[in-house]
């Protein structure tokens, strides 16, 4: 798009350049897709009514810690409390095992988030979460997955390099308990008390530090942004390929959908659409997961890759 306003600017008006580019298939399926931006913030109140779980795969150093290939890690997302538990392999008949052995620790969440990985979507898992009540979600964007999680398990393995460094061993598995012990007794910057210390009765305390933190972060964005589409609008939604998908790849889906409501959430822009035949996406968009489709879409043929009973997050 530069190359071709800069060659062409001074013939042709920028807006019209735009406008053309965007009524070509060749653009509106290549063009990059940006995968950092501000996306909203948790609103919580209390301690185990969300968490997030993942999985943290190690299985380059199973031969030093008796076969453990993956480590799984779930934090709940007010007091930042850890609980990590050591897989041979991520079976849901393994990991239902491990979620038990952390429910019997005495808590469990009212909801329960994850990226789409195939070992929480196990019948096993799933029918343990709805004999214990658990509303289970996974995160529309693999890109993002669950944040929270994800942070914690870059925590935890500094801590286990630190420990590598110093002992000349990829052995960790006899200290694992006390890496997430030492992480749960230690002063968190964001909730401003350690993990271990956050109960229902101060969850409070917690809340309100979250919630400041989240206002120094919204201080530093810019103003509130205009929206850049309108209701009406066509749209492709980005593919959210891995983090390492090829540039040349196709980047935006076949399917063209058209934007029904425009809404301001915590100073960013989000979009509901539909589909060509009127039914509703679930979940909101930002606007770095669309881009506008600029043609007549009632006279476009196009192919539909699959269709998904639930497109939406």
């Amino acid at each position: 798009a530069r190359k071709l306003i800069k060659k062409f600017h001074k013939k042709i008006p920028k807006e019209e350049i735009i406008n053309w580019l965007n009524a070509q298939n060749a653009y509106t399926l290549h063009k990059p897709v940006r995968k950092r931006f501000p996306r909203l913030h948790y609103i919580v109140d209390t301690i185990d009514d969300v968490w997030e779980a993942d999985l943290i795969d190690l299985q380059k150093y199973k031969s030093y810690n008796d076969g453990i290939n993956y480590l799984l890690s779930v934090i709940d997302v007010v007091s930042k409390y850890a609980f990590v538990e050591p897989l041979k392999n991520k079976s849901g008949k393994t990991v239902c095992a491990a979620f038990e052995r952390i429910f019997e620790k005495g808590r469990k969440p009212r909801l329960l988030q994850t990226d789409k990985g195939k070992e929480f979507l196990a019948s096993e898992v799933q029918k343990l979460f709805k004999q214990k009540n658990i509303t289970y979600r996974t995160v529309r964007n693999p890109d993002v997955k669950a944040a929270i999680v994800e942070r914690f398990n870059r925590t935890l393995k500094e801590k286990m390099w630190r420990y590598f460094s110093w002992s000349k061993t990829y052995r960790y598995i006899h200290l694992l308990d006390q890496f997430v012990h030492s992480y749960n007794n230690t002063r968190h910057t964001t909730i401003r008390m350690e993990p271990a210390a956050v109960t229902l009765d101060n969850a409070y305390i917690a809340v309100k530090n979250i919630e400041k933190s989240h206002e120094r972060e919204d201080k530093k964005r810019r103003q509130p942004r205009m929206f850049k589409y309108k209701v009406n609008d066509y749209v492709r939604i980005s593919k959210h390929k891995g983090v390492f998908a090829k540039g040349y790849e196709q980047n935006w889906s076949d399917e063209i959908f058209k934007i029904i409501r425009a809404r301001e959430r915590q100073a960013l822009p989000t979009y509901e659409i539909e589909d060509l035949s009127g039914e509703e996406i679930d979940g909101y968009f930002y606007e770095e997961e669309l881009t506008l489709v600029n043609k007549n879409i009632e006279n476009e043929a196009y192919e539909i890759e699959q269709v998904l009973k639930t497109r939406g997050k």
